[in-house]
């Protein structure tokens, strides 16, 4: 085994190489992957969705981008056929790459029932950084260089730039490091910039990157030497105006328009989820006064305040009674509340104004509907089934299901699976901040349920997609032309 035997050859085990072009090009590949993991991640996608696009996806793309470069190469391979397998020497053109991964892509999201445009939003962009990474294999490997050029030019490059830029005989432009540079201030402009202030729709993050670097890359590649050529023409260039062209007409929306009804571009309703207490019905009195009950048998000594019984709406009974009598075991605590609340359920509990006209009505419109709460499947369906509404949820979802109850998404990834639907398109109504940050932790659309003026200051402030102060509006918001995602999280 040695190390560096040669400026392009990272490890050697007698006649088998590693080459640097190998490690900076999956490097490239691995620093995308992440990236677009954390952010398919906070989407509320499985691990293994990535995963499974990456490892399928990596060589078919390797081979897309040889089998495009030697396409356009096709004289020097067809001397030497066994050559078009030393992919090692260099030879990957990136267009032929993006367009192996996307075919594929295309496929392997629509038999999962998986969003392309938002599955593209995730990973797009990072391909600036690998691209930017990737491109350093080009410079070990004294390839995609520009004119020649004077000494001088590298006065103000580092010593190791100037020296591998030393190519037959002369001093070459390093149009590599260029592009690089390029990609990555494009990473940053998009990313933190078009993301929170550009976006509008589904695939613009995607159009972004098109539109980016078909712009670097067609005036990268016209100070370029040895570019790949169809006659007179670059083909990087061509492709490039392509990739321009196509993404400014995705900006512009009219893919939307033209392909209204083919996947992945036709709009398709959203699963409608809720909440229980404070949503579908009024169960404050009775949340208040259970947990009276249990203060006046643990801690009689303590006075509970309006402040304190408002602050008890949306976080679990662990965590409150955790808080309040730390002293006792939670589950104790617990117990005694269930027992009284389910006691004296009959007696506070109705629905809310409109909410079995609204249930009513998307059910008549075929939309997907379900409960997720933090409270037990029983508790849940006990009052569904008093207030005769329980008819309309083929899914609920209780605490005693779920691994992580809310804040965490797990109980509407469950719903949405348990309904035969993707998560792409979800909408939660909820009376809590913690039913907002539940949709924000898996970007779905959250519509505040704001039917106590005394918290609506208090729901607002946590930037819910949308705000309802009578269950009727919920109808009007999903007749809207919306996106059915919390964009603000991403």
């Amino acid at each position: 085994m040695q190390f560096f035997p040669t400026s392009k050859i990272f490890l050697s085990f007698g006649s088998l190489h590693i080459t640097w072009y190998a490690i900076f090009s999956l490097t490239g590949a691995l620093v995308t992957y992440y990236l677009s993991q954390r952010t398919l991640k906070k989407m509320g996608y499985k691990e293994s969705l990535g995963e499974d696009y990456f490892i399928m996806m990596l060589p078919i793309a390797y081979i897309g981008a040889r089998i495009w470069y030697c396409l356009f190469e096709w004289k020097q391979y067809i001397a030497d056929p066994i050559s078009i397998f030393y992919v090692w020497e260099g030879g990957l053109a990136f267009h032929g790459g993006v367009i192996a991964a996307v075919i594929f892509g295309w496929f392997f999201l629509k038999k999962r029932n998986v969003d392309a445009r938002r599955f593209a939003d995730a990973c797009a962009p990072n391909l600036l950084i690998g691209q930017a990474i990737g491109r350093w294999g080009n410079f070990v490997n004294q390839e995609a260089f520009g004119g020649v050029v004077s000494e001088s030019f590298f006065n103000h490059f580092p010593a190791f730039i100037k020296e591998g830029m030393f190519i037959d005989g002369a001093y070459r432009m390093p149009t590599y490091l260029f592009e690089g540079v390029g990609n990555l201030i494009g990473f940053i402009l998009i990313y933190f910039g078009f993301k929170k202030y550009g976006r509008k729709k589904r695939g613009d993050m995607a159009y972004a990157y098109i539109v980016w670097y078909g712009v670097v890359r067609f005036f990268v590649e016209g100070l370029r030497t040895d570019s790949l050529m169809m006659g007179p023409i670059r083909v990087a260039q061509l492709i490039s105006i392509c990739g321009i062209i196509l993404g400014v007409l995705g900006l512009l929306g009219v893919y939307d328009k033209l392909f209204a009804n083919i996947w992945p571009f036709k709009k398709v309703k959203p699963v409608v989820l809720f909440d229980l207490d404070g949503t579908l019905l009024d169960t404050e009195a009775l949340i208040a006064d259970s947990f009276r009950h249990v203060f006046a048998i643990y801690r009689p000594d303590y006075v509970l305040t309006t402040a304190d019984l408002k602050g008890f709406l949306g976080p679990t009974l662990k965590e409150s009674f955790e808080k309040y009598i730390p002293e006792v075991n939670s589950d104790e605590l617990i117990a005694e509340y269930r027992k009284f609340n389910l006691a004296h359920h009959d007696e506070y509990v109705k629905p809310f104004y409109g909410v079995e006209e609204v249930l009513r009505t998307l059910k008549e419109e075929d939309y997907d509907i379900g409960v997720v709460s933090n409270k037990t499947v029983q508790t849940v369906t006990h009052g569904l089934e008093y207030c005769g509404l329980k008819d309309y949820f083929p899914v609920i979802v209780g605490c005693e299901q779920l691994n992580k109850v809310k804040p965490d998404p797990e109980g509407l990834i469950k719903a949405c699976a348990e309904l035969y639907r993707s998560i792409d398109n979800v909408v939660y109504v909820g009376d809590s901040v913690g039913d907002i940050k539940t949709c924000k932790n898996m970007s779905a659309f959250s519509v505040a349920a704001s039917f106590d003026k005394t918290r609506r200051e208090e729901l607002q402030a946590a930037k819910p997609c949308a705000l309802i102060t009578s269950m009727p509006q919920l109808l009007d918001i999903l007749k809207e032309d919306h996106e059915w995602s919390d964009f603000t999280t991403l």
